[in-house]
């Protein structure tokens, strides 16, 4: 079984950015041809630019970074360049391993406009090393977790420790 598999339960495909052989985004689905058109709209969202590739190589690396955010607790350190409301990035950061927040508390954290910030995270250049699956509802329940799904959201927060409910509720 592949490491990405292992940790979400999933088989994906995933393409990644490479600027300077630097990763400065990925996105990933069930399909090929998903995977990279969603990379496009984080491309056209962030206006960035570089090489589109897919590896073994890069899905290692991409495996140890997640394993570091979710097994270990690092926090992930976003690359030195511009990424649009790069702030909802920078906040959602801040919140714990294991630790949970809601959309609106990020939202008034990141001085973003709900509908911005909603956005901004369906363009996650690092989904889940910016873990966006720490967010849940006002009711304390799972929306959304755009293109993997609820379940791998659950997932991702139970092996962190947070024990949500059959039904999304902690």
């Amino acid at each position: 079984m592949n490491e990405l598999k292992e940790i979400l339960g999933r088989e994906v495909f995933v393409k990644f950015l490479l600027h300077n052989d630097d990763v400065i985004a990925y996105a990933w689905h069930y399909t090929e041809e998903k995977a990279l058109n969603h990379l496009r709209r984080i491309i056209d969202y962030h206006l960035l630019d570089g090489t589109i590739q897919s590896s073994r190589s890069l899905e290692k690396w991409l495996a140890e970074r997640l394993s570091e955010v979710l097994i270990k607790g690092k926090r992930f350190c976003l690359p030195e360049i511009e990424y649009r409301n790069s702030r909802v990035y920078i906040e959602l950061i801040k919140v714990p391993h294991g630790k949970i927040i809601t959309y609106g508390e990020l939202s008034r954290r990141a001085g973003i406009r709900y509908h911005e910030m909603l956005i901004a995270l369906m363009r996650n250049p690092f989904q889940v090393l910016i873990p966006c699956h720490r967010l849940l509802t006002r009711r304390g329940t799972l929306m959304g977790f755009y293109p993997l799904g609820k379940e791998v959201k659950k997932r991702l927060l139970e092996m962190e420790g947070v024990n949500l409910g059959a039904d999304g509720n902690e």
